[in-house]
């Protein structure tokens, strides 16, 4: 296992730099499809979040676990900021897979004529948040009207996300205001200053919030809108290589499989999915109560068609989000979104 130090280098570094090498073994094959001598397959796979984050438990699981060596992959792992230059990292190839969201997919695929595929979806429900206070409560997209929201940058997936939210209730862009706050925990002073009225958060941080300020109120944007799931993507370029087909296939079963072991796990509080991924020093961890409940939101979110749809993106689901970013002017109309999913790699799950 990789230590502290090498692990923090990695984040250090940035895009083009892995962050671990899973299995241990060297960091310079790539996805040439070379093995290491013990017959494991290198593949990339970029987070666009830092990699210890409890959002990434399947991928921390699966690798302390040795999932991923089991299905033959030595996995090496790359930080990268954000999900337009990972697109673009795996539309070049420099990496074969990357999890991103559903929304900037089909945006890139539908506006920019991006080579994507989607091989497999793996939060069901968005885990945002929108946090606000008793002041002013935002429990249904009708409370935004007139409200101002903060967001970490302009333009992002936050802002879309709230934009989906108001084209719900048929409320337009402009009758909400926006102001950028960052990411920083004291944000939620802003709010009980009445500088802002709500902002937005991603679930662990929501629930740091909610546990720190009893008067702090939280709305799930996925209670209104389909969008704001999380997926596995990689090029079409990619996906007619069949060396590379195996890689995939190989990969979302070890995620399916360290997804399992963390649903089986809930039973004794998340303890051995903890006691595995603390090595990576999520900071989540910092808080076992904030990590037990940000994990059983993960455990719903992964279940949300069922245990036997792990790690598979529903068609139906995939096509309302189409249609809801149809509806709110972000992509346009009359493609086939259909065209843009493959669920041919889905894991088996027993």
């Amino acid at each position: 296992m990789p230590s502290r130090r090498a692990l923090l280098g990695g984040l250090a570094l940035g895009v083009g730099a892995p962050l671990l090498a899973a299995c241990g073994g060297s960091d310079d094959a790539g996805d040439r499809g070379s093995d290491d001598g013990g017959g494991l397959q290198e593949m990339t796979f970029l987070s666009v979040i830092p990699l210890p984050n409890i959002a990434n438990s399947p991928e921390l699981v699966a690798d302390a676990s040795g999932l991923f060596r089991k299905q033959g992959l030595k996995v090496n792992f790359q930080n990268t900021q954000g999900s337009s230059p990972a697109i673009q990292t795996v539309i070049a190839g420099g990496a074969l897979l990357t999890k991103i969201g559903d929304i900037e997919t089909i945006i890139a695929i539908a506006e920019k004529n991006a080579p994507l595929v989607n091989v497999g979806g793996v939060e069901k429900e968005g885990l945002l948040r929108f946090l606000s206070s008793k002041r002013k409560p935002l429990q249904s997209p009708e409370d935004f009207r007139g409200a101002t929201m903060g967001l970490p940058s302009s333009g992002g997936t936050s802002e879309r996300t709230l934009d989906l939210v108001l084209a719900s209730a048929g409320i337009k862009k402009e009758e909400v205001k926006r102001q950028v706050v960052g990411l920083q925990p004291g944000v939620f002073e802003l709010v009980k200053a009445g500088r802002i009225d709500g902002y937005v958060v991603s679930l662990d941080t929501s629930l740091t919030v909610l546990k720190a300020n009893p008067e702090a109120v939280s709305f799930a944007p996925s209670s209104v809108i389909s969008a704001g799931t999380q997926l596995y993507a990689t090029s079409t370029q990619q996906l007619k290589d069949s060396a590379k087909q195996r890689q995939i296939r190989g990969y979302l079963q070890a995620v399916a499989d360290a997804i399992q072991f963390i649903i089986d796990d809930e039973a004794n509080g998340f303890t051995k999915t903890m006691d595995l991924v603390k090595r990576y020093e999520v900071p989540s961890l910092k808080d076992p109560e904030v990590a037990t409940g940000a994990l059983k939101e993960f455990v719903k979110s992964w279940t949300a068609d069922g245990r036997d749809k792990i790690v598979h993106t529903n068609p139906q689901t995939w096509q309302a989000t189409y249609d809801e970013l149809v509806k709110s002017g972000l992509v346009a109309g009359g493609k086939d979104p259909a065209q843009w999913l493959n669920n041919d790699f889905a894991p088996k799950v027993a």
